[in-house]
């Protein structure tokens, strides 16, 4: 097993991200797997000065040493997220290209999804008028110098299913799903986004996190 904890320097670290930490770190040790280190700072304007070094400290004052992380490299870095920003615009724009996300002009709707919290709340289904603009149009509104995020495009009609080793199958229609910002107008990727490709391409075969993930997971 491959798994990561993956703090957000948004808040000094507590028993809850300890517990999470222990979980992941288990997981990967029971199969003599890798347990990785992955600092998750994208919510900038929440960054709080020293968390980073908190983290690092806590897990190794209770012997949770991690295999690979921002400090001891790996060979799936940088571990840090705010470094890895043109993999996530590369990604975000041949999603556009695939028909799986498009360029949104609506930059005030940003702002209720910003952070971490608010992006897995539930939230009123957006319908975006931009979602009609075809691809030439759209660029040729950015050729312009005109302000935009990257917003997923969710086509299909039926359910969306997957397995939580917890709660068992569960499926959850496209229809109930809102099509959430992807790439924030400052090149930052959206929490669910850069999360989601980072797991990929670091290879992480188990994730362990809490059950407000659940709505989100569909996307």
């Amino acid at each position: 097993a491959r798994t990561r904890f993956a703090p957000s320097p948004t808040g000094y670290m507590h028993i809850g991200n300890l517990r999470t930490a222990l979980y992941e770190y288990l997981i990967a040790k029971s199969s003599g797997g890798d347990f990785l280190l992955r600092i998750e700072d994208t919510d900038q304007k929440r960054y709080v000065e020293g968390a980073t070094d908190i983290i690092y400290s806590t897990l190794k004052t209770v012997g949770m040493n991690w295999d690979e992380g921002p400090d001891i490299g790996g060979n799936y870095g940088p571990y840090i997220q705010s470094e890895r920003k043109p993999i996530y615009a590369e990604y975000a724009h041949k999603l556009v290209e695939l028909g799986g996300a498009h360029y949104c002009f609506c930059a005030p709707k940003e702002e209720a999804e910003d952070d971490e919290a608010e992006e897995n709340a539930v939230p009123a289904k957006f319908q975006d008028p931009c979602k009609r603009l075809s691809l030439e149009e759209a660029r040729a509104k950015i050729a312009a110098g005109e302000p935009y995020t990257i917003r997923q495009t969710i086509n299909k009609k039926g359910k969306s299913h997957f397995h939580d080793e917890v709660y068992g199958d569960i499926e959850i229609d496209y229809d109930d799903l809102d099509e959430g910002v992807l790439l924030k107008t400052d090149g930052f990727p959206t929490y669910n986004f850069a999360n989601v490709i980072d797991d990929h391409l670091m290879a992480i075969t188990h994730v362990v996190r809490g059950n407000e993930y659940i709505s989100s997971t569909p996307k």
